[in-house]
């Protein structure tokens, strides 16, 4: 019964352990509302506008006379589409780009980098935007939108992280906040030609991850109302592992080719960047150069080419994780309408000032494991840090002084045992009447004799005459009851010799 109860209460106790273990695993952190808005700073999102046609005809089909068809205008014709095409490559437009570079025989391309000759025929800021405003206020557009160069191609960005150039993409300066007081929370812009808008936070590394929110054409007035939804982590998160909480700290992480803050886009275009480097040894002309790789260039496209699905499989990326610190930025209300003409833009707007964030913080840590544990473990096997404690000791310590230090006793022990001889087998199918023999001390009062009366229950009964009533008639075994009742041999009362005018009487010694 004691093994039953036992071994229940110790798979209960397992089974409700394991399930607090999975809990720990997977689930750790809860989510909660932090109405705390006055202490939030609010960012206005990155806008970023992708023109269509993203270069420019003048410009390409002169740099391609001067620099590339030796100052012939029909060879200069055919290299124009190549010229025309990187300022827009992607790894959808490998393939273009290296069927119209081997048609044409463009002597001195490698003079260059297919980066520099991108920028080299790009489209200018004021041919895309006409018109900006930023909270109410005329702003001048190419002093706000810089230009950004990525998986997209060739864009604008306002309020951008970066800001590319031939060269590499450098930092841009502090991002544009938004008070509570200003009179309106908003960016209006007015594109020149067919551009896709993309809207995204501040923080994050514009690229392939971002999918257009807006396409507009000319004509066209949109209207974005956005609503942002900012999440933290605590501190105390931290002692989770990466797995468990699902998200990275700024800090956490350091990558080889984005440094300065971890973030989920970046940590995703570095495995891109690595993937491409290790398939083709080079890297492509949208991404920022790094010194000690060479990029991409004509002799590449074919590689690149064949590798697109391979770079571009997220699978690949599956060790990064999201931030512990996340902005994102949702459209509540879009409003597009082609009937005003006269008017035509985009909004981009903020429905209601943010005034909730979310926090994650720690509901299940190491402490609240180990006393769901000791909790579980004493009540179902009375289990006890002290019992663990003993356990150790009694199969380590102890084991190994009993080893090492009584060595001689043990093996004196272990002699003794051997040495002895087995016990005899008693085939006899004739039952034994008693376990073990019964010694009675009896003093004859006339003779001062003492007699000892022996039953062995191996011998044969002896004769009921000799020993009177004190032999036992039943074929039971009274050994035990009989020395409880005589702690000493009983002795019988000694009387005087007659002749003696006193005598004393002798005592019963129970």
């Amino acid at each position: 019964m004691w093994f039953c109860f036992t071994s229940i209460g110790a798979v209960t106790a397992l089974v409700i352990i394991m399930s607090l273990w999975e809990k720990f695993q997977t689930n750790p952190t809860i989510t909660g509302l932090d109405t705390d808005f006055h202490n939030q700073n609010v960012v206005f999102p990155t806008t970023v506008v992708c023109p269509e046609i993203a270069f420019d005809h003048d410009k390409s089909f002169e740099v391609a006379l001067n620099k590339l068809a030796n100052y012939d205008p029909s060879l200069a014709g055919y290299i124009v589409p190549f010229l025309e095409l990187l300022p827009s490559l992607s790894f959808e437009t490998f393939n273009e780009a290296e069927v119209i570079a081997s048609s044409v025989d463009m002597e001195g391309v490698n003079d260059l980098t297919l980066r520099q000759w991108a920028f080299a025929s790009v489209i200018n800021c004021e041919d895309v935007l006409t018109e900006c405003k930023y909270r109410d206020e005329p702003i001048k557009c190419c002093d706000a939108f810089h230009p950004v160069y990525t998986e997209h191609g060739y864009c604008f960005g306002f309020n951008s992280r970066f800001i590319s150039t031939e060269d590499g993409d450098v930092k841009s300066g502090p991002p544009h906040d938004l008070y509570e007081t200003d009179k309106k929370w908003a960016l209006f812009f007015v594109p020149n030609s067919t551009v896709k808008i993309f809207i995204f936070s501040n923080e994050e590394y514009f690229g392939q991850d971002f999918n257009p929110q807006i396409e507009w054409s000319e004509g066209e007035v949109v209207e974005v109302r956005i609503s942002k939804k900012n999440t933290y982590t605590t501190d105390d998160a931290r002692q989770l592992s990466i797995g468990q909480r699902k998200c990275i700290f700024h800090d956490e992480v350091k990558l080889k080719y984005f440094p300065e803050e971890y973030t989920f886009s970046s940590c995703m275009k570095e495995c891109r960047m690595k993937k491409a480097i290790n398939l083709c040894k080079c890297l492509p002309s949208f991404y920022k150069p790094v010194s000690s790789v060479p990029m991409c260039g004509l002799d590449e496209l074919s590689c690149l080419s064949d590798a697109r699905n391979n770079i571009t499989n997220i699978k690949d990326c599956m060790q990064c994780e999201l931030s512990c610190s996340k902005t994102v930025y949702n459209i509540e209300k879009l409003i597009k309408s082609g009937d005003r003409a006269d008017a035509s833009g985009v909004l981009v707007e903020f429905l209601t000032w943010p005034i909730i964030r979310y926090k994650r913080e720690v509901l299940f840590g190491w402490v609240d494991l180990l006393v769901s544990f000791g909790g579980i473990a004493s009540l179902f096997l009375g289990f006890s840090l002290l019992s663990g404690v003993e356990i150790i000791y009694y199969f380590t310590l102890r084991a190994c002084c009993m080893v090492y230090k009584n060595r001689q006793e043990l093996y004196e022990i272990e002699q003794r045992i051997q040495c002895e001889p087995p016990p005899p087998i008693n085939m006899s199918l004739r039952m034994k009447s008693y376990a073990a023999p019964i010694v009675v001390m009896e003093q004859d009062p006339l003779n001062d004799e003492v007699k000892t009366l022996v039953n062995n229950p191996s011998d044969n009964p002896p004769d009921y005459e000799e020993f009177g009533s004190r032999r036992r008639k039943a074929d039971k075994d009274y050994s035990t009851f009989a020395k409880s009742l005589y702690k000493t041999p009983k002795i019988l009362p000694s009387y005087a010799d007659a002749s003696n005018s006193t005598w004393e009487f002798g005592q019963y010694l129970p």
